[in-house]
């Protein structure tokens, strides 16, 4: 049976963010365009509220050398980490993306909405959409 985790480092124009992640594939899921990824043209692209979903809460540095040894050091703490250390690259600033989030989020309900779905991530979603969830800062992070 597959753990499909690994310790994942967001590295955006102004800071790095890591997290112990499961299904990293659903950063590039859309509700209302589904699997990017399937799509030639969007390959490469990650949901902005997945991002905030996934890394928002998490503390971040502004130094990368402070974020991989954290990420090493939680890896070498689990007891199965299949996909170990891996680094996604956002080419912008942490607050363009959480103020990406918030529009796309609204979006993402809007579709919901109308097309009578009601899924689990609805609270999550709303709570992006309106700026209370996360913080969108986290704070900074201390080497444990």
């Amino acid at each position: 049976m597959s753990t499909d985790n690994g310790i994942y480092i967001l590295k955006t124009k102004d800071q790095y963010r890591v997290a112990h992640l499961q299904a990293i594939d659903r950063i590039a899921w859309s509700f209302i365009d589904g699997n990017l990824q399937n799509d030639e043209a969007a390959r490469g692209r990650y949901v902005p509220t997945r991002v905030v979903e996934m890394w928002g809460n998490c503390k971040y540095t502004r130094d990368r050398n402070l974020a991989f040894t954290i990420a090493h050091k939680w890896a070498g703490s689990l007891l199965v980490c299949e996909y170990g250390v891996n680094v996604i690259v956002y080419n912008k600033m942490w607050k363009h993306i959480v103020n990406d989030a918030k529009k796309y989020a609204k979006k993402e309900l809007e579709y919901l909405k109308k097309s009578g779905k009601n899924d689990w991530n609805v609270a999550i979603l709303q709570n992006i959409a309106n700026g209370s969830y996360p913080d969108g800062h986290g704070g900074a992070l201390r080497f444990p």
